[in-house]
């Protein structure tokens, strides 16, 4: 049987790095990768513009971030960043802050606006929206992020809400994913980007920076058999020396996105490679 469903091949941290940037536009040339969504903060931004330039078929959204990097709106966003200058290293210390009240929802919607400000005014036509580390579902911030949509004309959202699947159940050791995204489910359930034009679906969450060709194979044979899903990925090349912390297997990534392997199995599936702008 044959399945009918439209699959978007999602490449995250479009901007992070050269590295990173070079990893997805192979993916996109050579492989099966159909959309990507840059980071405005990101140290290889004007990079990745001059690649998107060329590739008329890859589909762009704007990579919200609030963790890791810089502002964009400096000194306004005061409350945002820690004594280095930097937004908290990972999603957890954001959302302590935030329950702490430690966290001006005022200066997120500075910030994210800037962003999507400098994404538009490189020429990108921005067709939707998400967030590193997800943070753009947390509460507070998701509603902020509706907002913008609505300002910018921007209508879809990535909403992350990844089921449970029985190849999640295999391995103890990975246990704690599971739990994790069990808590990023139940928080995208009240999300105010609900309304927002969405997929029906969400895998990459589980495998997420372990992507390989037999991991890959796996999401792709549970894939349901109809609807819109969008599969998250992390594409890269060999030197990810600037990203080295998160520990990913970024190339492996890339070449399991471009095996032949795996474009017969989405052929053989009936899987039609589509992208935010045909959603």
């Amino acid at each position: 049987m044959t399945s009918a469903v439209r699959l978007i091949v999602h490449a995250d941290d479009f901007g992070s790095a050269e590295a990173v940037n070079h990893g997805i536009v192979a993916a996109h040339d050579r492989g099966i990768v159909t959309s990507t969504s840059l980071m405005a903060t990101g140290p290889a931004f004007d990079h990745a513009v001059a690649l998107v330039k060329n590739r008329p078929k890859l589909d762009v959204g704007v990579h919200l971030v609030l963790t890791e990097q810089r502002p964009l709106a400096g000194a306004a966003v005061a409350s945002l960043v820690g004594h280095d200058g930097r937004f908290p290293p990972h999603v957890v210390q954001l959302a302590g802050k935030q329950l702490r009240g430690a966290i001006s929802l005022a200066e997120v919607r500075i910030e994210l606006d800037a962003q999507i400000r400098r994404v538009r005014a490189a020429g990108i036509a921005v067709s939707h929206l998400d967030g590193h580390q997800h943070v753009h579902v947390l509460p507070g911030v998701a509603r902020v992020v509706a907002e913008l949509a609505a300002a910018h004309g921007i209508s879809a959202v990535r909403y992350p809400s990844e089921r449970v699947r029985g190849y999640m159940l295999r391995n103890l050791r990975h246990a704690r994913r599971v739990a994790e995204q069990t808590v990023l489910g139940l928080v995208c359930a009240s999300s105010p980007l609900r309304p927002l034009r969405r997929c029906d679906d969400f895998v990459g969450f589980y495998f997420g920076g372990r992507l390989d060709e037999a991991n890959l194979a796996i999401v792709l044979a549970a894939l349901p058999l109809g609807g819109t899903v969008e599969l998250m990925c992390h594409p890269g090349s060999e030197d990810m020396r600037p990203l080295d912390g998160w520990q990913y297997a970024w190339a492996a990534e890339r070449d399991a996105l471009t095996s032949p392997r795996i474009r017969e199995l989405v052929a053989s599936r009936g899987i039609e490679l589509i992208s935010y702008r045909d959603t």
